[in-house]
């Protein structure tokens, strides 16, 4: 018992005989940007489907960051309309003739996406406009700029570009 009062003396004399007297060190070096310093990623990808996954599995980059609580949105380029490129949010439903029907969709993780197509008919039977040659973008939203921005259309590429302050500059497009 001896022993424990002994310990528990010198533990309180310890944290006891701690101030916050002195001189204050140097300033440290300066931060990363707070919430009004939010900025996303776009990534861009062109790929090909083939059989028998008709499937795209991309690992993000080494220097791009993807948290839990970001949103990552992926667009697909249907068409250049005057010059101006068309970004449709996945997943983004076809209708064929005969009734069927084929989506491009995704997941993700905090690493990687997956584009995949999916229909209720065959996918070798889809010709080369919906498989050869598809461009998509994958934004990364910092879940900041969500909330800053609550009523944003996530629809809308561009207002979800100007709300995580991306640039079509710095579109970083992917081999």
């Amino acid at each position: 018992m001896k022993k424990i009062f002994t310990l528990l003396f010198a533990t309180t004399f310890l944290f006891a005989s701690c101030s916050d007297d002195g001189e204050p060190g140097p300033q440290g070096p300066q931060g990363p940007p707070g919430e009004d310093g939010l900025i996303g990623t776009t990534l861009e990808k062109t790929v090909t489907f083939t059989a028998p996954e008709y499937s795209i599995f991309y690992n993000f980059p080494i220097d791009v960051d993807v948290f839990g609580s970001d949103a990552v949105l992926v667009y697909l380029l249907e068409k250049e309309d005057d010059g101006d490129d068309v970004w449709t949010l996945l997943p983004q439903t076809f209708y064929l003739e005969g009734g069927g029907q084929m989506q491009y969709n995704y997941n993700h993780t905090l690493d990687d996406v997956n584009i995949y197509l999916q229909g209720n008919i065959a996918l070798e039977t889809l010709g080369e406009d919906f498989t050869v040659d598809q461009t998509f973008r994958m934004v990364i939203v910092p879940s900041g700029v969500l909330a800053k921005n609550n009523n944003i259309d996530i629809s809308d590429y561009k207002a979800v570009m100007k709300a995580s302050n991306i640039s079509e500059n710095a579109v970083k497009k992917l081999d």
